[in-house]
């Protein structure tokens, strides 16, 4: 292989069957990014925190057009998760939240990365027109993702011109589909606006390396330009920083070619990106008084930032967070739940849905094939992947010592891993050329994990999809929002029947709705799915039930699929008698001793029960043995001293 092969012929086929790839990818992307509410509860997109900032700029302030709540100034210690929760507000539903903004001299701020106001929401407003945070979301990740397409259709064309067109196709598939956008894009807020602008920032530098590498005559534009592009991306996200080393690629390869002058060569490579770091260490010495103080320090958080967030300790953890764990499989549709991780090392944060790349998305590991990349390669393309693979590693490096874990922060890595594995399925089919078996094992390789790569994705996608669906149905039921909580839900239990939780909250949003039916049929379903749970979905709904009628509804439903549940028997039986229905609470009561008869409640219960029955003898027995069990249970002495051969009616007392 040369270093300048002749390039692939053009295929019309393969030109349509990509833009139908691209099209298809980035339509996902705005369906599931731009169809999802704000958690921070700013329906408006003016309202949006970005948008706050950008109307601060446009005022002539460095933080946001946003009054700090008064009474964040009265408290002694106002980053204090427990004190400062309230002015934090709740998901969805507080329109007015600075839950995550930095709060430093009575005045907000926002401590992610400013680019993305810059780039995006800044000149959207001069044209009189807000861009929510989803939005700016799929924008970032529809450019992020055609200029990896971009990049491996020129490998492709440049160096692997006798590799058939479906393996190009195939790794453009798996970097919009397999990549983690589906799921991460289900909830897009202020978190995912500056990593998603870091990675198509990121993207736009390994594009402009790639130009700088193989157009030695235009090289000083080109790695001026990859130099902005990269200091832009810091902007976004100061943790890729470490990234930067891979601009003094193009310079090396310059030197040993004998390009331009050393000098300018280096000002190409760092004068851009020292000038936007200076921007930078300027813009937090006006803000916070130090160039080194993004704001993290005094943020408004659910735990205290003003700590060590680098460290050691969680290097093992992360690794196999990201990395090894598997997801959970089984069960209904979808199939997937998040990784179990184990408990984290102290210090440590915990865990936002990560998954193990490499055991998930198998198509990664054809990046174990680049070797055949270098057979005969000349210096652009070892340059090239030696560069996407530095800014793979640094992101990696930096994710792995960082005390959270979170699988937004996947999309810092994951892309150009994939990348790097198209590549190798381009490398390994042509470097199997002479061996037709086993070349014919490579391709089928390839799709197999190209198929369960993007499965996976799709799964996971619609379980997390559900979840959030229901964890907002949920929070909007608290807020007694039933109406607009009941299609979310809906949604949410038709992508995931098994989402036990959100078929009851659905069930009782039915039952004070009035549709007592459909509430039956919803507890029915969650029950059986799940009923081991029965118990479990009674302690927490049982409280938020508008009617005691409704309760029942629930009661029966799920008696009908675990008939061997003691607890619910008692919750039927305890019910039925305050509703002064005692012929039909007897049963239960009977149940409810026979299934545990080492409760000693169930059996003072039944005990009251039969003697308001007037079945003397059975009362006392069954409150003897109740008190057998426990000698201090309340009420069971008193009735039985009432309980006179010929009485049999003691007190009306029923003890849950």
């Amino acid at each position: 292989m040369t270093d300048h092969p002749s390039p692939a012929p053009a295929s019309p086929l393969a030109s349509w069957a990509l833009a139908a790839i691209c099209a298809v990818t980035v339509g996902l992307y705005a369906l599931l990014a731009c169809t999802r509410d704000p958690e921070l509860g700013n329906r408006a997109a003016a309202d949006a925190y970005y948008n706050q900032l950008v109307d601060g700029f446009r005022s002539g302030q460095l933080s946001l057009k946003h009054d700090a709540p008064a009474g964040l100034a009265a408290l002694a210690d106002p980053y204090d998760p427990a004190a400062n929760g309230d002015f934090r507000g709740t998901v969805y539903t507080d329109t007015n939240r600075v839950h995550d903004l930095t709060y430093y001299q009575g005045k907000l701020y926002l401590y992610f990365g400013v680019t993305p106001a810059l780039l995006l929401f800044w000149p959207a407003a001069m044209t009189g027109h807000y861009v929510s945070h989803q939005q700016a979301v799929a924008v970032f990740a529809a450019v992020g993702f055609l200029l990896g397409v971009w990049l491996l259709r020129a490998v492709w064309r440049r160096y692997f011109p006798a590799t058939p067109a479906w393996l190009m196709l195939a790794g453009a598939a798996a970097l919009g589909l397999a990549n983690g956008f589906p799921i991460v894009l289900n909830r897009p807020d202020v978190w995912e606006v500056p990593i998603f602008c870091g990675h198509a920032l990121v993207m736009l530098t390994l594009v402009a390396l790639w130009q700088a590498v193989h157009l030695p005559e235009k090289r000083l534009r080109w790695l001026a330009l990859a130099s902005l592009a990269f200091g832009l991306a810091v902007g976004a996200r100061p943790s890729l920083l470490f990234g930067g080393v891979v601009l003094f690629g193009p310079v090396a390869l310059g030197w040993a070619e004998g390009g331009p002058a050393r000098r300018r060569l280096l000002a190409a490579a760092c004068g851009p990106v020292v000038a936007v770091g200076l921007g930078l260490m300027a813009y937090n010495q006006l803000r916070f008084g130090s160039p080194f103080e993004f704001g993290q320090t005094y943020q408004l958080a659910g735990e205290r930032q003003d700590r060590l967030h680098f460290s050691l300790a969680p290097l093992w953890f992360n690794l196999r967070a990201y990395f090894l764990a598997p997801a959970e499989l089984g069960g209904g549709f979808p199939f997937v739940e998040p990784a179990r991780l184990g408990a984290p090392p102290a210090g440590h944060g915990g865990g936002e849905t990560p998954f193990g790349t490499l055991a998930m998305i198998p198509f990664t590991w054809l990046a174990l094939a680049l070797p055949f990349a270098w057979r005969g390669a000349g210096r652009g393309l070892a340059c090239f992947l030696a560069l996407a693979a530095g800014l793979f590693g640094t992101a990696v490096l930096v994710l792995l010592l960082y005390c959270y874990t979170c699988d937004r922060y996947e999309v810092e890595f994951l892309p150009l891993l994939l990348l790097l594995a198209g590549v190798g399925a381009l490398a390994l089919d042509q470097g199997l050329a002479a061996r037709a078996g086993w070349r014919r094992a490579a391709r089928a390789a390839v799709v197999v994990g190209l198929v369960l790569s993007v499965s996976f994705n799709l799964l996971a996608a619609a379980n997390r999809r559900a979840q959030v669906l229901g964890f907002e149905g949920a929070v909007l039921m608290l807020d007694n929002r039933v109406a607009e909580a009941v299609p979310l839900l809906e949604q949410a239990t038709a992508l995931k029947p098994g989402l036990g939780t959100a078929q009851m909250t659905l069930a009782v949003a039915y039952g004070r709705a009035g549709r007592s039916a459909d509430t039956s049929a919803r507890v029915a379903e969650a029950v059986r799915l799940n009923p081991a749970l029965a118990e479990k979905y009674f302690d927490s709904y049982r409280g938020n039930l508008a009617r005691p009628e409704d309760h029942l509804v629930l009661l029966e439903a799920a008696l009908r699929q675990t008939p061997d549940s003691a607890r619910l028997h008692s919750e039927a039986a305890v019910t039925l008698a305050g509703a002064e229905r005692l012929t039909e609470a007897l049963p239960h009561f009977e149940a409810a001793a026979r299934l545990d008869p080492s409760n000693a409640g169930n059996l003072g219960n039944l005990g009251f029960a039969l003697a308001q029955a007037g079945r003397v003898a059975e009362a006392r027995a069954a409150l003897d043995a109740a008190l057998r069990l426990d000698p201090s249970l309340p009420g069971v002495r008193e009735v039985l001293n009432q309980l006179q051969p010929a009485t049999a009616r003691p007190p009306p007392l029923l003890q849950r």
